[in-house]
């Protein structure tokens, strides 16, 4: 069997991808797997264990020719296409998982002409659309962040559930990457023991990016309080990034800015004892390398998404009231996050690494209106980013909360309620629990909703079903008015979703299911309609069913409480009387 993994994004999607990769292996063990990526992506893709076989992707030189105008450049634009295109065809792939869902993707899978292909792909009609239901997931799922409690490496690694789950990401080193980070520890004077602090001052973004002043003075305490030795790692580019540094704190960084491969820079971090990065790829590298982390987040950045992948990272964040703006609603979260809150979140990743006891982090002035989660994998088998700072359960919390197991249990192998019990109530203990009123009401006012959005889906499975009995028996009359009667309840969905932000993630997902609905033919199309309506009814009621079970642990265990003081009480008393 030839199989194909298409993910041509950055490098740090690369390395989240090698879950997915390795689940692959484990699943087709005497497959060839050939993965294809661009050229910032080959360092990684060479060193997965299970990739047989990496294909460059580079499209750079063919959009050139197309956007020349010139007659000659545009042929030799067509021949570099079809020879991609032949490539792929005479290697003759059965399968083809592609994570890039992008439209080139899908059309270059499509004219190469494999039979099989998950993610993203072009119908026979050449209609883009998603294939498996973890693809149409991950594709809607940026409409409503605020919602998504999945890491971006366990959605890529769900492509394939039928496997045995890698909770790791993949990247071998071998003996020269190992020689040159012990050589430059010698050369820097770093001994055996020494305590070692990388940092990454870059991001894509100058918005992603915590001020260079502020790493600086972290390593100020970091060398006051382990004596660190600290490593500037970055491209060349970013060295200007270290010289700032270098203002704020002479002679107490060591500048490696494009000075290491991306293979030598997980080799060094395999030796480090902490990263303090912005979000960026070197921070997918030393989780790889199973270096502790600390992601300030900053800018456009959803850390629940593509944080650090693995257990015991910190990521640290200005409370934000809106997600998707690039910062809080007041004030410079890129200013707000100050040294003294990354030396504490290197302190709780140093102690989560060592099995010790986590430092206190409280909602006092101190922390006021920061955010601090440590990560481990919830028993629901996910990663998940757990509060550090205990604070008072928000609606937003909830919900999420409530997406997350209904999305597990709707897209997963079968539910475990066991597991899932546990996995919220572990999360759960994180916070502060509002009153038992507003739980109610929660419980009240969002099932209602809820309810409301599953009986709007009801109606739309009715309205198929009669739609198909209309195209049964040739009623093209009756069938016109289906349609018309459907696309008026099309926009009615839309616009109760519009009213109830806490169900917009199931409209939206339905609404982008019908828009890539395959084929031509108005029986299929109907009944791929209906089907659309039941998962959203289904959906709809089981996020209803996770409201209930969440609001029903919290008062349950608040009547245990009672009970028992009650009970304490009377114990009490008896013994007074006595």
């Amino acid at each position: 069997m030839r199989i194909l993994v298409v993910q041509t994004t950055r490098m740090g999607d690369v390395i989240q991808t090698s879950p997915l990769v390795q689940q692959i292996r484990d699943k087709h063990p005497e497959a060839h797997i050939s993965l294809m990526v661009r050229r910032m992506g080959k360092a990684v893709a060479e060193r997965h264990p299970a990739v047989n076989e990496v294909i460059e992707y580079d499209e750079d030189e063919m959009f050139l020719h197309l956007r020349s105008g010139d007659s000659d450049r545009l042929l030799k634009a067509y021949a570099l296409a079809d020879a991609r295109i032949r490539r792929l065809r005479d290697a003759g792939f059965d399968l083809a998982y592609n994570v890039t869902n992008s439209i080139a993707s899908a059309m270059l899978l499509k004219l190469a002409g494999i039979p099989k292909v998950i993610g993203a792909h072009l119908s026979d009609d050449w209609q883009f659309l998603l294939r498996g239901p973890w693809t149409t997931y991950f594709f809607t799922s940026v409409f409503s962040r605020e919602y998504n409690d999945l890491n971006l490496c366990d959605i890529f690694r769900l492509f394939e559930a039928d496997a045995p789950p890698c909770r790791r990401l993949v990247f071998k080193s071998d003996k020269d990457d190992l020689d040159f980070a012990n050589n430059v520890f010698d050369q820097c004077g770093i001994r055996e023991g020494d305590f070692v602090a990388c940092m990454q001052l870059g991001a894509s973004e100058a918005g992603k990016r915590w001020p260079e002043a502020h790493f600086a003075r972290l390593a100020q305490l970091l060398l006051a309080q382990y004596g660190a030795k600290i490593l500037l790692l970055g491209v060349a580019e970013e060295a200007p990034l270290g010289e700032v540094f270098a203002h704020h704190a002479p002679g107490l960084g060591i500048p490696l800015y494009g000075k290491t491969t991306i293979a030598q820079a997980v080799a060094l971090l395999r030796r480090a004892n902490v990263l303090i990065t912005n979000d960026t790829g070197t921070m997918h590298l030393a989780a790889a390398a199973d270096c502790p982390i600390v992601l300030v987040s900053v800018g456009s950045v959803h850390y629940r998404e593509t944080g650090p992948y693995g257990e015991g990272h910190c990521a640290l964040e200005m409370r934000r009231y809106t997600l998707g703006q690039a910062a809080p609603a007041t004030g410079d979260a890129q200013e707000q996050i100050q040294p003294e809150h990354a030396l504490r979140a290197v302190e709780t990743v140093i102690a989560a690494r060592r099995g010790e006891a986590l430092p206190l982090w409280s909602e006092s002035a101190e922390f006021a209106n920061l955010d601090a989660h440590i990560t481990r994998f919830a028993p629901d088998g996910c990663l998940r980013f757990y509060p550090l700072i205990r604070r008072m359960l928000s609606e937003r919390d909830f919900m999420r909360i409530a997406y997350r197991a209904m999305w597990l249990d709707h897209l997963g192998d079968g539910r475990d309620a066991r597991r899932e019990h546990e996995s919220i109530r572990a999360i759960l203990d994180c916070y502060d629990m509002p009153p038992a009123e507003t739980l109610r009401e929660w419980r009240k006012r969002l099932g209602g909703a809820f309810r409301e959005l599953a009986a709007i889906a009801q109606r739309g499975v009715r309205q198929t079903e009669a739609l198909l009995e209309a195209l049964r028996r040739g009623e093209t009359g009756r069938a016109k008015r289906l349609v018309a009667e459907l696309m008026a309840l099309d926009e009615e969905a839309r616009i109760f979703g519009e009213i109830n932000a806490a169900c917009r993630p199931l409209v939206l997902i339905a609404r982008f299911e019908r828009d890539n609905l395959e084929g031509m033919d108005p029986t299929v199309l109907a009944r791929s309609t209906r089907d659309i309506y039941r998962a959203c009814y289904a959906r709809t009621r089981m996020v209803e069913e996770k409201i209930q079970v969440i609001a029903g642990m919290r008062c349950k265990d608040d009547k245990d409480k009672k009970d028992k003081k009650d009970s304490e009480d009377g114990t009490e008393n008896c013994a007074k009387d006595n």
